[in-house]
């Protein structure tokens, strides 16, 4: 067997394609996670698409409050809407990520999504009225 002195063409050309890349993330990510770098097309296309879902997401909401005069009515409706939105969201989540089978499956992610989302909207309204004094 012959000992590794590390001269040999082989180390030279792995110390240059990692010169630039030191360090436990560099080297995590490509052997641990085995993940690649991103071709810039795709991330473009992954802002494009994760800024138009935000957009679309926020916009359910405050679409009661095109229509409806009073604000308070506006609200109900709102949150009804959003309500609906969350359940539909939460069944088709528990049917693409493949969280199950059967009913029981869809009815509970969309049951957890809705939860989730009122726990959120509570927090945030909890959160502005202790601001406000």
């Amino acid at each position: 067997m012959q000992a590794h002195d590390g001269n040999s063409p082989r180390d030279e050309e792995t110390a240059l394609k990692w010169s630039g890349q030191v360090g436990i993330t560099a080297f995590l990510l490509k052997f641990g996670l085995g993940m690649e770098e991103v071709p810039t097309k795709r991330l473009y296309i992954s802002a494009l698409t994760i800024g138009m879902g935000y957009l679309v997401g926020g916009l359910i909401p405050l679409l009661p409050y095109f229509f409806i005069e009073k604000a308070h009515v506006a609200l109900i409706y709102s949150s009804i809407v959003t309500g609906i939105v969350l359940l539909i969201f939460g069944a088709v989540k528990a049917h693409i990520t493949g969280a199950g089978v059967g009913a029981s499956t869809y009815v509970w992610g969309a049951v957890s999504t809705l939860l989730v989302g009122g726990i959120a909207a509570g927090a945030a309204f909890g959160i502005v009225k202790a601001l406000e004094g």
